[in-house]
């Protein structure tokens, strides 16, 4: 009886051991001997921030011999283009959607219909929602205060009138409430903060004009201007700079993202723009790359041990940003992965992935 009994139980582990093994064995040969389809939507090529996800993601594609089989790069932030973006990319039934900085109240639904389908949604610089396997991101309350910090630093702790410039995206506002609160919760000596909230459609104008009917009504009791990122923070410099006012020493303002325009203006120093916090933009791309290789052909699932997306679905980047100023700013040629040292690559070794296609380098750029 007793053998009988453990001749039973040797059966039935010898099951689940087969039945584990060819779970695991399905998991890895998802994509064998086909390549990963990726498809890429992301706004108009228009900020370096979206510019380099693009690029680094052709580079890990030929690296890693997948195919991209549709791309939608003028994605603007428009509701309805949003979505026939994104339903014409899952039409072509990729293994994988790569969103890059898309609004996504827009497409929540389209993200759960894509996991219905067994599409995996990956989003590089927005947080994660439901329908997806995760979000690449540096934490926007973290970069935010990071870069507010440093303006508190350079005025020294105290300034008569300081203009906010209010983001209607997501990451904006995250930025902007914490900067906000470190300059009017009565920890610094400010005297008054002007805010005002900028609207989609035609914004850099909006910009613009905004901060030249500050300096109308303050001149040069306008101690700094916040906004929340690079392309931003150089509009309210040069509003400035045609007002009369080129000394940072008088009035300033920063910006977020980091890349070849923003180094330039402050590299040349003729207006005041003084500060960019850079991202770590390609490490987002390639942690996304290796989510999808890990989760769409290897079989690993979110909140795995040996998987690179956790449980909350969020892979923060923002222990790698740095804050560039006139003292650091990078040389013309410099490669991107200089900049984060490397991000621990060897490079010069020709497999690493910061060594894939065309790195992105520090280029001349004109600035107004």
């Amino acid at each position: 009886m007793k053998k009988s009994l453990l001749g039973i139980v040797v059966l039935i582990l010898s099951i689940l051991m087969i039945v584990a093994f060819l779970e695991v064995v399905a998991a890895e040969t998802v994509a064998e001997g086909k390549p990963v389809k990726i498809a890429f939507i992301s706004p108009e090529q228009v900020n370096e921030s979206t510019q380099r996800q693009w690029r680094q993601l052709q580079n890990e594609c030929k690296g890693r011999g997948w195919e991209i089989v549709a791309t939608e790069l003028e994605a603007t932030y428009e509701a309805d283009k949003e979505r026939t973006a994104f339903i014409r990319v899952m039409e072509k039934n990729p293994d994988a959607i790569v969103l890059a900085y898309i609004e996504l109240n827009p497409i929540k639904d389209l993200c759960l219909e894509a996991e219905s389908k067994g599409i995996g949604v990956y989003i590089v610089g927005e947080a994660w929602v439901p329908g997806m396997v995760g979000s690449f991101k540096s934490a926007d309350s973290i970069i935010g205060a990071q870069i507010t910090n440093y303006a508190l630093e350079r005025l020294m702790g105290s300034a008569k009138n300081v203009g906010f410039i209010d983001l209607w995206m997501p990451r904006g506002i995250r930025r902007d409430v914490v900067a906000a609160a470190l300059f009017e919760k009565g920890v610094y000596d400010v005297g008054k903060t002007d805010h005002h909230k900028l609207t989609p459609e035609g914004y850099t104008d909006e910009l613009f004009a905004t901060v030249s009917q500050w300096l109308t009504k303050y001149g040069k009791d306008l101690d700094f201007v916040w906004v929340c990122w690079d392309l931003g923070g150089i509009t309210a410099a040069q509003a400035m700079a045609q007002a009369g006012f080129t000394d940072p020493n008088e009035m300033f303002t920063v910006g977020i993202d980091g890349g070849s325009q923003a180094w330039s203006v402050i590299r040349e120093g003729k207006i005041p723009f003084v500060a960019s916090l850079a991202e770590p933009f390609e490490y987002m791309m390639h942690s996304c790359c290796e989510a999808i290789q890990q989760v769409e052909v290897e079989g690993l699932k979110p909140g795995d041990g040996k998987c690179i997306v956790p449980a909350t679905r969020n892979v923060e980047t923002s222990y790698m940003t740095k804050i560039i100023t006139n003292v650091n700013v990078p040389a013309i040629g410099t490669k991107i992965y200089e900049v984060f040292d490397n991000y621990g690559e060897n490079p010069n070794d020709p497999n690493s992935w910061i060594n894939w296609g065309e790195p992105y380098t520090v280029q001349e750029f004109q600035a107004n």
